[in-house]
């Protein structure tokens, strides 16, 4: 019997981090391809997965996948976060054009981020026969039921396909509205086994003094990510990822799902380390309580880390999400300055210190995120926020700069204004091609200098490395040194333009 689907996750860690790639970033494991192979096969489909990041690309591979004769090939363009997608673009473009020389028969769907923001634009561009927009779950049913069965063509929501004229979408793209019943679960039985996985080397910063590996893989793996919920009531100027959900808002698996999943993990994978990849984990008080009341039963020994708001944190349940494993939180601090955040829609309602400091109070650990190169963004104000980030001397930092991804508001201005990069790969925030938009103020070259000069400066600190002395021990320090003195090389930076 032919294979019904076949899902093929692509990446190129090397190529999007550079030689950061080799021990320092974080290898996940293709959340919504597990998420839609799990879902469709328990309607009867067969379904298999390929991570490329993990299993690799070359002849050899192709032509075993293809030897179980797919009926469709669905390639999703995810990354660690939905700003992610369009830097994997380039590896898309010949993995795409692999496939069809290899087997043209076989149709190729292209999903995610990058390709629902710009349908027509992908299709003119790429070598795939159809676009699924949106979650993609009843496209890429509707495709498999008209591939097989001879279903209507044009009943199938949210298909892009190419006509005499361009390109043409079939109906409206139809939302998964009972996250319990509609994504049940995950695949992790289709992946490779998830000791291939590993986590970001900073959520593991507690574990590097017991570890026996020189790049600390014993501790950071096996490892995986999940959602517990899907999307976010924000709309900031700079993020895409109401490009998959068509507008802001927010739906819940219930706790009860998300507890049997960990049960799987642990029981069954021998996982620890998790990842929560909610926009916004901390939302709902009483989602957060029975998350807590469900986990306090069990006493798993777990090292999970979630994305938080800073005016959207509980402090009196922090020790209690500290007891049942979440051990570090990621913020969007964003920008120093109130004003240069209020332009792109991020007003934060409390006082960043603070909340910093319930976390530390609850001895949770805090990876604070800044951004560099917001519109109204000046030399002075960019050194404000370096500033904030060493007063506020967080366990980890991440550094963006702005970009105009796809999906965004700031891609449509962009657009208008001529500034969009002319290549994929300029989206990469640790790629050689990255190009970050100009403010108002300071040239993309100007916004990438300072970027990679407040890296060193915050990693370089001596007070931040006193704090990780004291807090983790040398192993972690050490660490730090090596990830410091790996080179960074950038086009922009080399020429300074534009």
């Amino acid at each position: 019997m032919p294979l019904d689907i076949l899902f093929i996750n692509p990446g190129n860690q090397k190529a999007i981090y550079q030689d950061l790639a080799r021990e320092f970033t974080a290898v996940d494991p293709p959340i919504w391809a597990s998420l839609l192979a799990e879902s469709i096969r328990r309607k009867g489909r067969s379904v298999q997965i390929h991570d490329m990041n993990v299993q690799g690309w070359d002849d050899a591979v192709r032509d075993r996948l293809l030897a179980a004769a797919p009926r469709l090939i669905a390639v999703l363009v995810y990354g660690h976060h939905p700003s992610a997608s369009t830097q994997t673009m380039p590896v898309v473009r010949p993995l795409l054009k692999d496939l069809k020389s290899a087997a043209p028969g076989i149709p190729v769907v292209l999903g995610g981020t990058h390709p629902s923001a710009l349908p027509e634009q992908t299709l003119a561009e790429e070598a795939a026969d159809y676009i699924v927009e949106g979650e993609g779950l009843y496209g890429l049913l509707g495709l498999l039921d008209h591939l097989v069965d001879g279903r209507d063509f044009a009943a199938i929501p949210g298909l892009w396909h190419r006509t005499g004229k361009g390109a043409a979408r079939t109906a409206p793209p139809r939302p998964i509205e009972h996250l319990d019943e509609e994504l049940p679960g995950y695949a992790w039985d289709l992946l490779p086994p998830l000791k291939n996985y590993r986590a970001h080397n900073w959520q593991c910063f507690q574990y590097f003094e017991r570890s026996q590996t020189p790049d600390f893989t014993d501790v950071r793996s096996p490892y995986v990510s999940i959602y517990t919920s899907l999307n976010c009531p924000h709309d900031c100027d700079y993020c895409c990822i109401h490009t998959i959900f068509g507008k802001p808002g927010i739906k819940n698996w219930s706790m009860e799902t998300v507890a049997g999943w960990i049960d799987t993990l642990v029981q069954k994978h021998g996982i620890r380390n998790i990842r929560f990849a909610d926009e916004l984990f901390m939302l709902n008080r009483a989602r957060v309580v029975r998350f807590c009341e469900l986990l306090e039963e069990r006493g798993y020994d777990l090292n999970i880390w979630v994305y938080v708001r800073i005016d959207r944190v509980f402090d009196d349940l922090l020790p209690r999400l500290k007891k049942v494993g979440v051990r570090w939180v990621c913020p969007g601090i964003e920008s120093g300055n109130a004003d240069v955040r209020a332009d792109v829609n991020k007003e934060l309602r409390r006082d960043v210190v603070s909340a910093i400091q319930a976390f530390r109070d609850a001895g949770i650990h805090v990876i604070g995120n800044y951004m560099f190169g917001l519109p109204h963004d000046t030399r002075e104000t960019m050194q404000q926020t370096l500033d904030l980030a060493l007063e506020l001397n967080c366990e980890f930092a991440n550094f963006y700069t702005v970009m105009a991804y796809p999906g965004s508001d700031l891609y449509r201005r962009a657009r208008a204004a001529g500034l969009v990069p002319d290549r994929w790969e300029a989206f990469s925030q640790h790629g050689y091609w990255t190009q970050p938009l100009p403010t108002e103020h300071l040239s993309a070259a100007q916004v990438q200098a300072f970027r990679d000069e407040a890296f060193q400066a915050y990693f370089r600190n001596p007070a931040y490395r006193n704090r990780i002395r004291e807090l983790f021990g040398q192993k972690t320090c050490d660490h730090l040194d090596k990830m410091v003195s790996i080179p960074i090389q950038r086009r922009l930076t080399e020429t300074g333009t534009p």
